[in-house]
């Protein structure tokens, strides 16, 4: 009878993800899930797990409690100070300071800072590397910058393909010490894994060859084999940074059936790019069977910060373009802190610096964007494609 019921309930689920319009082949990863009819919206914070607990709490609480269901997060070192009005209380160091010798005091820190946004309702998306960091001229150059002197010797090279492979594995098998899973099978509290945050920005000739290298799909289909069935997914990560460039959607990621989300990085003007272009976005992923979020976009106000182009349209009227699609995102970022326009008249943290520009406090409601009324409004809108959130 046990049998019989648990093939009911797996089948009705099946079912239900189908009508949802989820893609075929996440239906098996995701069919333990409830499947999301409505639409979500989150936030993008590299620095959340060196932020106190009372700190941590209160960003993933608030979060929470206005709807939000993703929070992006970076296998990334951090150290203790000021940080866009936030104070980070811990030193955390690299993941990887020599290839293939880890630290997973990194990963510790996350693991705590995943165990709250399971306990809210709550899912990461992580990005266990960072393709800025393979500019040599950035200051985020890591050890794969340093050794390989081009992020192009880096994608092409077989040694370079063998040892990312290997850091990826380190940190999908990592076993949660809060919830006693690996990280690939921990579907309660992440969404995804990015094969890396934009792959190839800083080797865009790469991408302009369609990925000959096959880098994409090659590290995809390496995870998805720790992966397998536990309902955890793969994301792009923005391929080549900003859709501008163009890479955001290339061939082999779309016709690689490792990957299930295609993420969109933009930071526009206008709302009208919005709803001029998801609606092509969204039926050329269909087409491949993936789901397509925004996972980056950001409104910088020049009255505040100096951001090199002119922003017409603010934080409340793109989300809600957004959200109109109904299309997910995650925004760069919604800081714990106050947000830089905030900054000039009270910075209540005393940690008000370092800005980007395209901040937005979450506890602010009436400056550069309501992050609340953003968030419940993505909540409220029925989605293009069912999510397991």
């Amino acid at each position: 009878m046990k049998k019989f019921l648990y093939g009911l309930v797996a089948s009705l689920l099946h079912s239900s993800v189908q009508s949802f319009g989820i893609p075929h082949y996440v239906q098996d990863r995701a069919v333990a899930a409830a499947a999301s009819a409505n639409s979500w919206a989150g936030s993008s914070l590299y620095f959340v797990h060196a932020l106190s607990e009372s700190d941590q709490n209160d960003y993933i609480n608030t979060l929470a409690g206005f709807g939000a269901k993703v929070l992006r997060i970076w296998v990334t070192a951090s150290s203790a100070g000021c940080q866009k009005g936030s104070t980070l209380a811990s030193n955390v160091p690299n993941f990887e300071d020599t290839i293939g010798t880890y630290n997973y005091d990194v990963l510790k820190a996350l693991d705590g800072v995943l165990a709250k946004l399971a306990a809210k309702g709550m899912k990461a998306i992580i990005s266990p590397h960072d393709g800025n960091a393979l500019n040599t001229a950035d200051s985020r150059c890591d050890a794969y910058c340093k050794k390989y002197n081009s992020a192009d010797s880096f994608y092409i090279s077989d040694g370079a393909k063998s040892e990312i492979d290997a850091r990826y594995a380190a940190i999908l098998s990592y076993k949660s010490p809060s919830s006693g899973k690996a990280w690939s099978q921990w579907s309660e509290a992440i969404l995804a894994f990015d094969i890396e945050n934009e792959p190839m920005i800083a080797a865009r000739d790469i991408a302009s060859q369609n990925d000959a290298p096959d880098w994409l799909c090659g590290r995809a289909s390496n995870m998805q084999k720790i992966i397998n069935s536990s309902g955890v997914l793969i994301a792009t990560g923005g391929i080549g940074g900003d859709a501008n460039a163009g890479f955001n959607f290339i061939g082999k990621a779309l016709q690689c059936d490792a990957i299930d989300i295609m993420s969109i990085h933009s930071y526009v003007s206008t709302a009208d790019f919005w709803t001029s272009n998801l609606p092509t976005f969204l039926s050329n992923v269909k087409t491949h069977s993936k789901l397509l979020m925004v996972e980056e976009f950001g409104f910088c106000d020049d009255a505040t910060q100096p951001c090199g182009s002119v922003y017409r349209d603010n934080f409340d009227k793109q989300a809600a373009a957004i959200t109109a699609q109904q299309v997910p995102f995650t925004y760069w970022q919604m800081v714990p802190g106050p947000d830089d326009s905030q900054a000039k008249t009270d910075c209540w943290t005393g940690c008000c610096q370092f800005y980007d520009g395209f901040e937005v406090g979450i506890h602010n409601q009436t400056g550069k964007g309501n992050v609340a009324t953003a968030i419940k409004a993505a909540a409220a809108q029925r989605a293009a494609q069912s999510w397991p959130v």
